[in-house]
């Protein structure tokens, strides 16, 4: 089944009286539209001019970099299937399209499914046209079109290039997303290709249509205006991208053309109409730079919309407001990375209120960077602290599921850092999460604490760890220790004067009683009974109680690197491998889903010279691939070059707002894409979720019925994910939400 979605807005940036044009007065201050004109009454005198505001260089969303994000316009929305653009129409796990071919002269992408899915934004349910271009698989190929589920057409096409044209009807399009099918009758050849037929490119037209083959033009190459070449975008009446805008952000482009041409820029919201931002004319022959404030729409999802009558878009570019950042410090000596079992980051008062007593986590954020939107990786151990440690993501190092091995020759911070003369240990008490990767990982020195017969406690972790790094010290010699404490997975534990600040009583009624683990989790998982409300207490008491005890164990972990003079020297990093359900979406526990309480887990720097006066709140969304960079970073090494993640230290150094950016989650075949503001959940068999993280942090009200705009745009990052995840790299093609790629 080759099945496509398109969606498309064509609001134009004028309105219409009379059956003629009239342009709508701008909305920005003069200074930043441009040239153009804004008119003043005579009894006012004009407004000063808006200072001029310095840009940052980086970082910034490049428009250029980020051309395949677009959605083109000519007579219609135009699907090039030759082109990196195509994923953000399809978002089918099993990667229904092959390689672009060249054959008879044209470019098509090959079919490997007989069908195939795509889904697209369109903009009313009037009547249209589609255009398809395609190569049969053979002489008497067909294939059936479907769109929203109703059959338009079959199409009979040799094993030549043609172009179809279908009459869509009133009421099959939909405004908001849409799903094309095709679905091809057998499969053969196209030259040494084995396929289903090859796909050039589909275009969803309001009015007549030509069958004309349409010249195809790439996005970013070189336009000369008056004698400067610059890259620019060209060659569409309008582009659209939906893009996040942080604060401070600028549109700046320059327009251009031989002949005075006409642009003009808008934007929308969800829930508004599109903005006129842009309405003016360049003159003939000379590029005009252009900046357009866009701080209405900070925090805000738009889609952006271009609209030109053959002029050129040069170097576009979303700009950040310049800062002044912080120094980096010099690299640290020793680095600790802490992964807390289980830890949900609501949990800590470093990310917001909670009843939960953290006294010596919260101290310590007077020194510290607070990542306030951290996704974990997958909502189980394994894959979890696989990605935790080689800043790669399940599908790349191999343990994808609880039962997956890593693969050969994959690097981990302990390799990377030994390699570079680091002494490097491990003290923890998860084997299922660690044993694994533990010769890849090339520790100096391993501890399984609870297998050497000193206990589950995590004081007794905390104290092979400062052992560890003692003799490192007398030694002279630098450290990288991983230490994972298993609170406050299960057993859920009582602790005599803790975990009665969160329960009284009482304690010994009822099936919870004082311990919780999975003789009580997995059968209440399955229904076989519920919690009373009791119950129910006695269950996040418990888990409660097990925070503030670990918290205890930090102290000491912190107290002791100061008694041994270490602490200003070595950098802490806090996360968690997966959160914890509490029945906030009827199951307890974790390795399930990845909803909120399963994927918000903490990544909080904890390191002198980083901050004046913390926390220093980061609301940029990072990732697991993200840490093991990040604590190569601190101790001054390169992270390994197959790395997917990225160091976050520029972002905590800044000192201001940062560009999109985008992360994944990953259980088996269910995955989630988590963007500042929204999230996308596909669960196992196919079913998406979307939810609004600002309006609805604990994830309960579901959009996809409800807002087709916001699913267009996480839709795009999941084509993006789906298709290129085993490859992508942040420090090169940069993330789902803001691509680089060379």
């Amino acid at each position: 089944m080759l099945r496509c979605v398109v969606i498309i807005s064509l609001f134009l940036a004028t309105a219409c009286e009379n059956g003629r044009a009239q342009k709508p007065a701008p909305t920005q201050p003069l200074a930043a539209m441009g040239n153009v004109a804004e008119p003043v009454a005579d009894s006012k005198p004009a407004p000063p001019p808006e200072p001029v505001v310095e840009l940052a260089d980086a970082p910034t969303v490049d428009l250029l970099k980020n051309r395949h994000r677009w959605h083109l316009y000519a007579d219609g929305l135009v699907i090039d299937f030759a082109t990196e653009g195509l994923w953000k129409y399809t978002q089918d796990y099993s990667r229904p399209f092959g390689a672009v071919v060249e054959h008879d002269g044209r470019a098509g992408r090959v079919v490997k499914r007989s069908a195939t899915e795509l889904t697209f934004p369109w903009h009313d349910d009037k009547a249209a046209t589609l255009r398809i271009s395609l190569h049969g698989a053979h002489a008497k190929q067909t294939i059936e079109v479907r769109l929203n589920g109703k059959r338009v057409g079959v199409v009979s096409v040799g094993n030549e290039w043609d172009d179809k044209l279908l009459e869509v009807n009133a009421g099959v399009l939909r405004d908001g997303e849409n799903e094309l099918d095709l679905r091809a009758r057998s499969a053969g050849r196209v030259g040494d290709q084995k396929t289903y037929g090859l796909l050039s490119s589909v275009e969803v037209v309001t009015g007549s249509v030509g069958l004309s083959e349409r010249p195809r033009i790439g996005l970013g190459q070189a336009v000369t205006v008056g004698g400067v070449a610059r890259p620019a975008l060209r060659g569409y009446e309008k582009m659209s991208m939906w893009v996040e805008i942080p604060p401070t952000a600028w549109l700046h482009v320059a327009t251009g053309a031989e002949i005075a041409t006409n642009y003009r820029v808008t934007a929308q919201t969800f829930d508004g109409k599109p903005r006129p931002l842009l309405d003016t004319t360049s003159p003939a022959g000379e590029w005009v730079d252009r900046r357009v404030n866009l701080a209405d729409f900070a925090g805000r999802l738009i889609r952006l919309d271009l609209q030109t009558d053959g002029g050129a878009w040069a170097a576009p570019r979303v700009a950040l407001e310049a800062t002044e950042p912080r120094g980096r410090p010099a690299p640290y000596d020793n680095a600790i990375l802490l992964v807390v079992d289980a830890l949900r980051s609501d949990r800590l008062a470093l990310y917001g209120t909670t009843r939960v007593q953290t006294p010596r986590t919260t101290a310590e954020g007077a020194r510290a960077v607070v990542f306030r939107h951290n996704q974990a990786a997958s909502p189980s151990s394994p894959p979890s602290h696989t990605s935790i440690h080689t800043g790669m993501i399940p599908r790349v190092h191999g343990v994808a599921g609880d039962r997956g091995q890593l693969n050969a020759n994959t690097p981990m911070i302990s390799s990377v850092a030994r390699a570079a003369g680091i002494a490097t240990a491990y003290y923890g008490n998860n084997q299922f999460g660690m044993a694994r990767s533990r010769t890849a990982a090339n520790w100096t020195e391993y501890h399984y604490v609870q297998g050497e017969g000193k206990g589950g406690d995590c004081s007794a972790i905390v104290a092979g760890v400062l052992d560890f790094a003692e003799r490192q010290k007398k030694a002279e010699q630098r450290f990288f220790i991983s230490a994972l404490p298993f609170e406050p997975h299960t057993p859920y534990r009582y602790h005599e004067g803790i975990t009665e600040k969160y329960l009284t009583g009482p304690w010994e009624s009822g099936r919870v009683k004082k311990s919780v683990d999975a003789r009580l989790i997995s059968p209440l998982n399955e229904g076989k009974f519920t919690l009373t409300e009791t119950e129910d207490a006695q269950f996040k008491a418990l888990y409660d109680g097990e925070v503030e005890h670990w918290d205890g164990c930090f102290g000491a972990l912190i107290d002791g690197l100061a008694e041994r003079g270490l602490k200003s020297s070595t950098a802490i990093v806090l996360t968690s491998d997966h959160g914890e359900g509490m029945y906030e979406h009827g199951r307890g526990g974790h390795a399930w889903g990845h909803y909120a309480e399963l994927s918000d887990v903490p990544f909080v720097i904890f390191a002198d010279g980083l901050v004046d006066a913390g926390p220093a709140n980061i609301d940029t969304v990072t990732g697991h691939i993200d840490i093991a960079p990040t604590v190569l970073d601190l101790l001054g090494v390169d992270a390994a070059p197959q790395m997917q993640g990225e160091s976050v230290l520029p972002i905590a150094l800044r000192g201001g707002p940062w560009t999109p950016r985008a992360t994944s989650g990953e259980y088996g075949r269910s995955y989630s894409i988590r963007a500042l503001r929204h999230k996308l959940i596909v669960q196992y068999d196919g079913t998406q979720m979307l939810f609004d993280l600002v309006a609805d942090p604990g994830e309960q009200d579901d959009l996809v019925a409800k807002r087709p705009f916001t699913l267009r745009y996480t839709r795009e990052l999941a084509g993006f994910f789906l298709e290129h995840r085993s490859d992508w790299k942040a420090p090169t093609w940069g993330n789902f939400a803001n691509h680089a790629r060379p």
